[in-house]
């Protein structure tokens, strides 16, 4: 990758389409982390998105997504994504270039560059922060606090999804720099709007249970967002609501856009795989939290959906009937 950024002096960074927190701060990092170390570099960012998530303002700042400098690139870098099909409309600008590197951090990536940086962790954006330190490249508290803000939101405030030693050793570099990460935690986790309330009563309110209550589908459409005043990103976190309840090991969201077109967000716990769930569809993930669109009819679906979820479900361990057990550490070995 260091060979690729040195001899590139066009450069494209593509996140997956309907980006979330973690595809923005890595756009946003990755090209600060370039843009502040090579001189002379043109680095555009894209991600396809039907409305903007208000949330994603104080990350982007001056960056603007979506504008096009040059006709063709030296290097494509594709961000946070399991394939090339998920960078919608932008799919050509990462074919075209002439060279291309991806990062990931999702286990059903399909190694679809010619350099493949793919690990199991927090989120993308602190593969980024890792590929900095590797690099040797200077790294400004406004990148740290854009990573930071892809680590909190891809693992639910680290209660979710991959967490790694690295994670931990990327979490003591940003206390030491003092850049009071509560307050980035608090946005993102302690800042709901009144519409975004009113739109989580909804999705509960449309909660209906399958399979003895081990899973769990709420549906949101257009009308919901609109009587709500719900804008574009507000649903983010509502399919948590589901996972949290007791019994439950795999939840989902069916959320409808325009011409019969679905975003659906998964998690799963107990040991259900969601990301197995959404590459069946065309999407991916990783085990607790994933995500896949469809196009069509739900009727058209209903049945693949559940019999792939009830096949998920025979894999999930048992909980424990006294929960103590949990905590019980009569059979281990301190040193």
């Amino acid at each position: 990758m260091k060979t690729q950024l040195e001899s590139s002096d066009k450069i494209a960074l593509i996140a997956h389409q309907n980006p979330d927190t973690d595809a923005i701060a890595s756009l946003v990092s990755l090209k600060k982390l370039i843009e502040s170390n090579y001189q002379g570099k043109v680095v555009d960012i894209f991600a396809q998105a039907d409305k903007l998530d208000e949330i994603f303002k104080p990350i982007l700042k001056e960056d603007i997504l979506n504008v096009q400098r040059v006709e063709s690139y030296d290097l494509a870098v594709g961000l946070d994504s399991p394939n090339t099909k998920r960078f919608g409309v932008y799919e050509d600008i990462f074919l075209k270039a002439k060279d291309s590197v991806q990062i990931d951090h999702h286990d059903t990536n399909e190694q679809f560059a010619h350099n493949n940086i793919v690990y199991l962790t927090s989120s993308t954006a602190e593969i980024i922060y890792m590929l900095a330190k590797l690099l040797g490249l200077e790294i400004s508290n406004g990148i740290c606090r854009a990573v930071y803000a892809g680590m909190v939101t891809d693992t639910a405030n680290f209660t979710q999804g991959n967490r790694r030693k690295s994670t931990i050793n990327v979490l003591n570099d940003f206390y030491d720099r003092k850049l009071e990460l509560e307050k980035i935690s608090e946005f993102f986790f302690k800042n709901n709007s009144i519409s975004k309330n009113m739109l989580l009563e909804r999705a509960i309110h449309s909660m209906k249970f399958y399979f003895n209550g081990g899973l769990v589908v709420m549906k949101l459409n257009k009308q919901d967002f609109s009587e709500t005043g719900a804008k574009a990103g507000e649903e983010e976190g509502i399919v948590n609501q589901g996972i949290n309840t007791k019994g439950v090991n795999i939840a989902c969201i069916f959320i409808k856009r325009d011409n019969n077109l679905y975003y659906v967000s998964l998690r799963g716990k107990g040991g259900a795989n969601v990301a197995n769930i959404a590459s069946h569809f065309g999407g991916g993930g990783h085990e607790t939290m994933a995500a896949f669109t469809y196009q069509g009819n739900l009727c058209d679906i209903k049945a693949d959906f559940f019999k792939t979820c009830r096949e998920e479900l025979k894999t999930c361990k048992d909980i424990a009937p006294d929960d103590t057990l949990i905590f019980d550490d009569s059979k281990e070995i301190t040193k």
